[in-house]
């Protein structure tokens, strides 16, 4: 969002709607067909892919595999989805995962600040910052992976009977350098960890918006799932308070755009000590 946050009347608003157009839009997505088609067009004009790549892009593979319509309603909910949990130092392991758009989401454990910031930019990350990826073995990755599936379950996105896709290293927690994708069980399960959904069923996925549009629908904050795309909204005089700009975080703004072009330098960074205030005081990153 550009001119509707920097300029609008309603930036607060805006967000709020485009934040619920996405999330509905995400639901209908056929997330198996769109797997293959970035795995497809992914060779084009390059000479393959690398081992790594292929690897962690199973990652995502198996997210839309493991998920699941149990209720029969053409979307795949919170309940239904996979959570995808990766152990990376410099977020590379973490942004191939993404690139394959899995249909849950992807929690980056992490050491690095630059790591855990960049999550707001990048499809379906959700940051968990730890003091160190030192060490090596199974039991370290474990761990960390025990901690991304404990953040996940505080925040409503892990419920019972979610599998959970873990990316780590072999010689290392870090799977930045060569990835090591596996299942493991997250809470109790409901459902077979060895079987696999049709991927063809996900053809049939349909977005609510499209079924059962309503104005209460687009400005809810009650949806489904927990959103993987992210917005980015310019900043301007309309939103240059602490009070709207509290307001555009809390209406879903991930990252905050400064635009050079116009104002000087100054002005752009006294919009910025406020900004950092207002994340402090609501606790946002």
């Amino acid at each position: 969002l550009s001119g509707e946050t920097a300029n609008g009347s309603f930036p607060d608003t805006a967000v709020k709607i485009m934040a619920a157009i996405v999330a509905n839009a995400e639901l209908g997505c056929d997330y198996y067909s769109q797997y293959l088609f970035l795995r497809q067009w992914n060779f084009h004009g390059v000479p393959g892919m690398s081992a790594q790549e292929a690897t962690l892009a199973t990652a995502a593979q198996s997210a839309i595999e493991f998920s699941e319509d149990l209720d029969g309603n053409g979307v795949i909910d919170a309940e239904e989805g996979a959570l995808v949990v990766v152990i990376t130092r410099d977020g590379s392991a973490a942004n191939l995962v993404s690139k394959y758009r899995p249909c849950g989401p992807v929690i980056v454990v992490s050491d690095s600040e630059d790591v855990l910031r960049g999550t707001m930019s990048r499809f379906a990350q959700i940051p968990v910052r730890v003091d160190s990826l030192d060490g090596q073995g199974k039991d370290v990755s474990d761990d960390l992976i025990s901690l991304g599936v404990k953040h996940a379950t505080e925040n409503g996105w892990m419920v019972e009977g979610k599998h959970v896709v873990a990316v780590s290293g072999i010689n290392t927690a870090s799977a930045d350098e060569q990835g090591l994708v596996r299942f493991v069980r997250g809470l109790e399960t409901h459902r077979p960890a060895e079987i696999y959904s049709n991927p063809t069923q996900l053809n049939y996925i349909k977005s609510l918006i499209t079924t059962a549009i309503d104005q209460k629908m687009l400005s809810s904050k009650e949806l489904p799932h927990q959103r993987s795309t992210k917005i980015v909204c310019t900043m301007g005089p309309k939103c240059w308070d602490e009070r709207t700009l509290a307001k555009l975080l809390d209406a879903g703004m991930n990252i905050a755009r400064f635009n050079f072009s116009h104002g000087t330098h100054d002005a752009h960074f006294e919009v910025l000590e406020r900004y950092r205030k207002v994340l402090k005081e609501t606790g946002s990153k």
